[in-house]
């Protein structure tokens, strides 16, 4: 079951993208604050330097995971519309008036509008098991 956040082959519904999609946001955040509470922490009591270490591994690999997450469900998810992975694309763009609203209108699609009926080339349906 846990390698099945991890893939990207096939097709998710919408409860699942979304219930998905919640844990890498929560896993992300965990992450960030794991990098940036030292920082803070040490810019507060004045000490320049802090030993970081363990704290900065984990912290990015719960953000590699996060992330890893957020696409590879995503990907599903546009599998099950029957779109391409390759819509994802404009939300790699590095300008943000392309990149932000490309990811808006991408994750209210992909958490609203129902996904093909039957099977399709990515595989079947995931309502219909």
């Amino acid at each position: 079951m846990l390698t099945d956040l991890l893939v990207i082959d096939g097709r998710m519904g919408r409860a699942r993208y979304a219930r998905i999609t919640l844990l890498s946001m929560l896993l992300m955040t965990f992450g960030s604050m794991m990098l940036l509470f030292p920082w803070v922490m040490s810019m507060a009591n004045g000490v320049e330097l802090v030993p970081l270490g363990m704290s900065s591994f984990f912290a990015l690999v719960l953000l590699a995971l996060g992330l890893w997450m957020a696409v590879a469900s995503s990907i599903r998810r546009m599998h099950d519309l029957g779109w391409s992975a390759l819509w994802l694309l404009p939300c790699l763009v590095p300008v943000e008036l392309v990149a932000i609203p490309a990811l808006v209108v991408l994750t209210i699609l992909l958490s609203f509008v129902r996904g093909a009926d039957g099977e399709n080339g990515y595989g079947p349906d995931p309502l219909a098991g």
